[in-house]
């Protein structure tokens, strides 16, 4: 049996807490139930100070696949990913959150499927704050498909952590997390270079939707600071986003000739607000609407005046 069982590649699930306590029980209960012979569960917290680590340590006792590392300093969500990842030993890994409740099989059915893909999503079914669905799935809220071009993911990125599976090796590629991107749309947009993204159309994690999420609820505006005034806020956001597709323009390798130069044209424009640089990037999206919105459900007019819109604002 034990020899059955080193044949079958171990897959590690990382997750990260953080004053995670209320929801975290059932959701450790999901990821050490799941059907796979083959997992180790890496859990980083990053300096709880609920009774996190107590229900942690808990689960480490009664399971020897869990693995439980304290953080000494707070590293923030993105970085204690990060910290999760490189410590995996498995062929392959899973990001986890700390308050959802995966599918028995999800672990078994992602692995199955990944291929030569380098990064894996399913579906998930959107649920209130006690886990009870709310009759959606995310693939009902944004456009689930495989994606292929860096282009699809630079402006928009509607794939969640905790829907993912990944190959380690690919993973190597994308370290370090960078602090102004989202780890998983970073692990994404890395992705369109090394194969593509492949899509799972079956819903395998309950995506519970509460007040304390990082991000708001799938297809709505994210979450706003509300400890620092509106000009504060927008002077921060247009700071990361200039950032951010900078960091995509640098990443994006030179033998990738027309994103390349589509990226580079996209920087320029993002620089500021004159008109030659809003009618620029205007015409950027809409020359390249399918590709910037693709993650977008949208109709046609509406994508149509997201690209008007782009004459004002930078995303």
């Amino acid at each position: 049996m034990e020899n059955h069982k080193t044949k079958i590649p171990l897959v590690s699930i990382i997750m990260a807490t953080y004053n995670g306590s209320k929801y975290l029980v059932e959701q450790m209960e999901s990821v050490v139930a799941q059907s796979y012979p083959n997992i180790e569960i890496i859990v980083v917290d990053d300096r709880s100070t609920d009774n996190t680590i107590e229900i942690l340590q808990q689960f480490l006792q009664q399971y020897s696949f869990v693995k439980v590392i304290s953080n000494e300093t707070n590293l923030g969500y993105i970085k204690n990913f990060e910290k999760g990842c490189s410590l995996a030993t498995g062929e392959y890994i899973a990001l986890c959150d700390q308050d959802d409740q995966w599918h028995p099989d999800k672990i078994k059915n992602m692995q199955a499927a990944i291929g030569n893909y380098p990064l894996l999503y399913c579906d998930s079914i959107l649920c209130d704050e006690e886990l009870k669905p709310i009759g959606v799935n995310i693939s009902d809220r944004v456009n689930a498909i495989d994606f292929n071009s860096c282009l699809q993911q630079v402006v928009f990125c509607r794939i969640y952590g905790h829907a993912t599976l990944m190959k380690k090796s690919f993973l190597q590629q994308a370290i370090p997390f960078l602090s102004v991107i989202p780890h998983d749309w970073w692990l994404c947009y890395i992705a369109t270079f090394y194969g593509g993204i492949k899509y799972l159309p079956q819903p395998l994690v309950s995506y519970r939707q509460h007040a304390a999420n990082i991000f708001g609820v799938v297809g709505s505006k994210t979450r706003k600071h509300n400890k620092i005034n509106k000009a504060e806020r927008n002077k921060l956001e247009m700071t990361r986003i200039r950032l951010r597709i900078n960091a995509f323009y640098e990443a994006c390798p030179d033998t990738l000739v027309k994103e390349k130069q589509v990226l580079k044209k996209l920087v320029k424009t993002y620089q500021n607000f004159s008109l030659v640089n809003n009618f620029q990037r205007m015409m950027l999206f809409f020359k390249y609407k399918d590709q910037f919105l693709a993650s977008k459900k949208r109709s046609a007019i509406r994508k149509y005046l997201f690209c008007f819109k782009m004459f004002v604002k930078i995303k």
